[in-house]
């Protein structure tokens, strides 16, 4: 698993890429971490277009950071790939991880949500 920070204008994105499996998944977790707590924006873009697979710990992490995100009134949106998105919607993740198939989407997403 990679992790880069792009702060943005508008929102600070977390590109991850690779495989989020047991080994990787507390890396995930301090990466997810480190996007909450950057302090820099209230917008968050985590970018998994890149990545190939997430096992259920990465899921669970998932799951952590959108209560987390919630109580720290973050305005995020996850922008993933089929290998990403399928787990979450068959686990119903979906209903509390915004989730969208592009980064652009995403963007619009978030910009959407913090003007609602």
């Amino acid at each position: 698993m990679a992790v880069e920070f792009a702060p943005d204008a508008d929102a600070t994105v977390g590109q991850i890429s690779g495989d989020i499996d047991v080994l990787a998944a507390p890396s995930f977790a301090l990466a997810l971490a480190h996007l909450a707590d950057g302090g820099s924006s209230s917008r968050i873009i985590v970018d998994m277009t890149a990545v190939d697979f997430v096992g259920t710990s990465g899921l669970s992490i998932l799951s952590e950071f959108a209560e987390s995100a919630k109580r720290q009134h973050i305005t995020w949106a996850l922008a993933g790939n089929r290998a990403v998105l399928r787990p979450i919607e068959a686990i119903g993740l979906d209903a509390m991880i915004p989730t969208c198939r592009t980064v652009r989407d995403a963007f619009d997403r978030v910009e959407k949500i913090a003007h609602s």
